[in-house]
């Protein structure tokens, strides 16, 4: 039976791992894309990953070695499996965000933005639970939550109407330069506090990026707004600082706070200029820059950015071979015409199918460190 993964390596990885193998220690980023549903194909990885090869004997081996914590990159979707993944339990609370986004999500026809908002309010803070603090200072890692902040036309538009036409011409505008998306969002990045973030902080686009801190007071606000949709979910209006003990008294940073993916869908970004390498699981064999470049076919991430990645995804065979014959998506919804008796099974088999994604994975690590 042919292998249900893909493995697609940059330059300098495809180098480091035919001289020296692969090691955990190798690795210093873990990038998760927005893509909703499809992220649950990954479970079966992440599990591996984080309870197993990255799991807590290598986390003190690394901190015995003095090597750099682990960073976790994600938008929307992403950011919760990495953040669930930055807890004290990543087991239990990985499956519970598989279980949440699966089985929660039990909407009626003609459901409306403001109820699918309470759904995944509700969701956010259900994989959280009591975990806030774990996943905002999680230990040998650093978490970081992409989130986009609407600026003029998006930030002031309050109707509905107004924002249709400011993300329309934001549609318009990437068609022609990506860059000129600068017009319309700042590119938030939420991080643990003191987490090693210079590589974000030199210019890579003209999209402004601003770098703030996570604590267990916005992590949820943090969370929620990185997967919130334009017109699908509301925006978070505001998300509150993290706190200083200098400055104990709650203020917020002002929104509109959306859907991190809108800039960075499957976080195209510089990871050259880290030292390691870069483990990327991935629903998909290519990297598109931003949400609104999956309309633009030719629009793919730069390949000397992702000289050092080791991207990881399922392959088309087994692809073929799940029930649905295809990933899990958002469309799935009006496909099964929100028959959950329908979608909720064949959701729980593409994860339960995930597994052998992880089988392959260990097995392609253990002959490549022959």
């Amino acid at each position: 039976m042919r292998s249900s993964i893909q493995i697609i390596l940059g330059d300098r990885a495809k180098a480091h791992i035919a001289n020296k193998g692969l090691k955990p220690e190798d690795i210093c980023a873990i990038p998760a894309a927005a893509g909703g549903p499809k992220g649950l194909i990954l479970q079966g990885l992440d599990q591996y990953l984080f309870n197993d090869w990255l799991g807590p004997d290598h986390l003190q081996k690394r901190a015995e070695q003095g090597v750099k914590p682990l960073q976790l990159i994600g938008a929307s979707i992403g950011a919760w499996r990495m953040a669930a993944a930055a807890s004290s339990k990543p087991a239990a609370t990985l499956k519970r965000l598989a279980q949440q986004y699966v089985e929660a999500q039990n909407y009626d026809k003609g459901v409306d933005r403001f109820e699918i908002s309470r759904v995944c309010k509700n969701m956010v803070q259900a994989v959280v639970a009591d975990e806030a603090q774990h996943m905002v200072k999680p230990l040998g890692k650093e978490l970081l939550v992409w989130v986009n902040k609407g600026l003029t036309p998006l930030h002031h538009a309050q109707q509905q109407r107004a924002r249709k036409r400011g993300f329309a011409s934001a549609v318009l505008a990437n068609s022609v330069n990506r860059n000129r998306l600068s017009s319309y969002f700042e590119r938030w990045v939420f991080q643990s506090p003191g987490a090693r973030t210079d590589w974000l902080k030199q210019a890579f686009d003209r999209i402004p990026t601003r770098i703030e801190d996570l604590d267990a007071l916005n992590i949820h606000d943090a969370l929620l707004a990185s997967g919130s949709i334009p017109f699908v979910l509301n925006p978070v209006h505001k998300i509150a600082h993290a706190l200083r003990e200098d400055h104990p008294e709650v203020k917020y940073h002002e929104g509109p706070f959306w859907d991190g993916g809108l800039t960075d869908y499957h976080l195209a970004l510089p990871y050259h200029r880290l030292d390691g390498l870069v483990l990327y699981p991935h629903f998909a064999p290519t990297v598109t820059p931003g949400w609104l470049d999956k309309f633009l076919k030719l629009r793919k991430a730069n390949p000397d950015w992702m000289s050092n990645v080791i991207l990881v995804c399922p392959s088309p065979e087994f692809v073929k071979r799940l029930p649905a014959k295809k990933i899990p998506d958002r469309s799935d919804f009006k496909r099964y015409n929100f028959d959950h008796r329908i979608r909720i099974p064949l959701w729980q088999a593409a994860i339960r199918e995930s597994e052998r994604m992880a089988e392959d994975f260990s097995t392609w690590l253990a002959n490549v460190n022959r």
